[in-house]
């Protein structure tokens, strides 16, 4: 917004047609921007709380914000119409809403010498406090990248960072000295390669173009990064949008020198790109996570199956895997009857690969973060 008091005549209009005033951001209104939750699920109350209404305008500006989350208001307005005020008011709104989950900085952990591993866990014997307690130290830990709940054969699926084998085992045995009566199974994948596909669903259209691969696996050149970078990760992490004046002034450098190592984290590959992650609850969707076990596969038909993902719309993540599946996909939908279609569009298309498939529906997400470190140094 404005720093003085008088509002454009714009934002002042918008608001005037918009009935009521958005509300304020409270711990009840889903996630911060940091991405952990501060109370009640963005499934619960009125379908009016629920479902806040967004228009094309709004959904154009979540798009521009999923193909680059740090893009200026200025930018954004000039792309779908707007002025740099109101886009930034409805940015706000959007946050305030819930509508917006959080902005994130996707990095490449195998340049900083980390390999990604999937955790699927099955519980028991626990009530919902058990079930808080456990999702809280998960959410916690400095190596957890990723935590959610989900409805089906698993209850939460972590991604935990780790250096090597020992280093894994170490975290797992960490994990289970504390809660390991509580789970009934627990598998374990390593991701390889992932793509996150724009959201192209936002706007009732067709996938036009992709982003670039992310390298989970190996470890293809490890790149030295110092304090300061360490500082700007650890913002990156919380919040991609967060301002350069707020990281200099935080981490005691100038504005230029924060621009310039930004640059130099993106040039040197570990600063991937800076997604949106929107609340699919309060887009009145569902989001399923779906692993599949293929066969008889060839490059050819390898190649084929992620090109159909990647001009999907409602496909927003692939990633490659080694373990128990080999692939994963990420698929948010408005019905169940639109998931169930796009399903039987993949198997029909690709029965001679795919032996099996496991759905699950995404309940909750409590953690998406690239850098879980904070500014501590995170050489083994």
């Amino acid at each position: 917004m404005m720093k003085n008091d008088k509002k454009p005549v714009a934002v002042l209009k918008e608001r005037h047609q918009r009935k009521g005033s958005p509300r304020k951001g409270s711990p009840k209104d889903g996630f911060p921007r940091d991405g952990f939750p501060r109370g009640g699920s963005p499934r619960e109350g009125s379908p009016k709380d629920r479902f806040p209404k967004i228009d094309l305008k709004d959904r154009k500006i979540l798009y521009e914000l999923d193909v680059n989350a740090r893009a200026p208001a200025s930018e954004i307005g000039k792309r779908v119409g707007l002025s740099k005020q109101v886009v930034s008011y409805r940015i706000v709104r959007l946050l305030s809403t819930g509508v917006i989950h959080k902005f994130n900085a996707i990095l490449n952990n195998a340049r900083l010498g980390f390999t990604l591993f999937k955790i699927f866990l099955r519980l028991q014997n626990v009530n919902v406090e058990k079930q808080e307690e456990i999702i809280h130290y998960l959410t916690a830990h400095e190596r957890t990248q990723y935590v959610i709940t989900c409805d089906g054969l698993f209850d939460l699926i972590i991604n935990v960072y780790a250096q090597n084998a020992l280093e894994l085992y170490g975290i797992i045995k960490e994990i289970e000295a504390k809660f390991g009566h509580y789970f009934a199974e627990r598998e374990m994948i390593t991701m390889v390669y992932t793509s996150f596909f724009f959201r192209d669903y936002l706007l009732g259209r067709e996938r036009k173009e992709e982003r670039k691969q992310v390298y989970f696996g190996s470890t293809p050149g490890k790149v030295e990064i110092d304090a300061l970078e360490r500082g700007i990760l650890s913002f990156l992490g919380n919040d991609a949008r967060t301002p350069i004046a707020t990281m200099a002034k935080a981490l005691k450098a100038s504005s230029d020198r924060i621009s310039s190592r930004i640059k130099k984290l993106e040039k040197a590959n570990i600063i991937q790109h800076y997604p949106l992650q929107p609340d699919f609850t309060r887009l009145n969707q569902s989001s399923y996570k779906v692993l599949f076990t293929l066969h008889n596969l060839s490059e050819r038909r390898e190649k084929a199956l992620f090109t159909y993902c990647a001009m999907q719309p409602n496909i927003w993540f692939h990633s490659k895997s080694l373990g128990r599946w080999d692939l994963e996909i990420n698929i948010d939908v408005d019905h169940v009857d639109q998931f169930r279609k796009i399903m039987m569009e993949l198997k029909l298309r690709f029965s001679d690969i795919i032996r099996d498939y496991l759905p699950l529906e995404v309940s909750k997400i409590y953690k998406f973060n690239f850098f879980p470190f904070g500014g501590k140094s995170i050489s083994g």
